[in-house]
């Protein structure tokens, strides 16, 4: 059984940073097509989605057992991705008022949602993203993680923790103040 804590506190938090950001990337070209403009996706204001980082992580745990059964990785991973992303929007809206997204606002997803916050289009995608992280991407981040080194990789993990500490605190700020003042939160991409 893998366990992402034993690979060390440096290695950690850089993954989580590298799936975080790989999911910003991610879902800001989808939404941007999808509405023809840019638009930067994500709870935070910085180039990272950390229900990604936790997700990437989780899923790279429960599917490395799985991993010569491609078909159950699929699955696991169409199924934890799908758990987190609906405890996210959950999360999200009771705790800030917040929506980052809309299943009935796409074009591929307003038929098969559950109260706009999973979509079976969106589920078996991340089917196919568990595919590609197991089979390809974790070891792309590993190597990653070897050709940085141990002493540039601590530095870079600082420099991520602190600009994320602060990114957290204005934006938590923002949404608290809003949700005190009755304010909805515009859903991400269509305010």
């Amino acid at each position: 059984m893998f366990n992402p804590f034993a690979l060390g506190a440096d290695k950690f938090i850089f993954l989580f940073f590298f799936f975080a950001a790989s999911g910003w990337i991610g879902e800001t070209i989808m939404e941007s097509i999808v509405r023809k403009r840019f638009v930067s996706k994500g709870f935070f204001k910085g180039p990272w989605v950390p229900v990604h980082g936790f997700g990437g992580l989780a899923v790279y745990s429960a599917a490395f057992p799985l991993k010569q059964y491609p078909y159950l990785v699929f699955a696991a991973g169409t199924m934890l991705c799908t758990l987190v992303e609906y405890l996210a929007a959950l999360l999200l809206e009771k705790a800030f008022n917040k929506k980052c997204w809309d299943y009935d606002t796409y074009p591929f997803t307003w038929w098969c949602n559950y109260k706009k916050r999973i979509a079976l289009t969106t589920s078996l995608f991340f089917g196919v993203v568990a595919l590609a992280e197991v089979y390809f991407y974790w070891d792309l981040a590993m190597a990653l993680i070897r050709f940085t080194g141990p002493a540039a990789l601590f530095r870079i993990d600082v420099v991520l923790l602190v600009v994320f500490a602060v990114d957290a605190v204005i934006t938590l700020r923002k949404y608290i103040r809003n949700k005190k003042a009755g304010i909805q939160n515009p859903v991400d991409g269509l305010a």
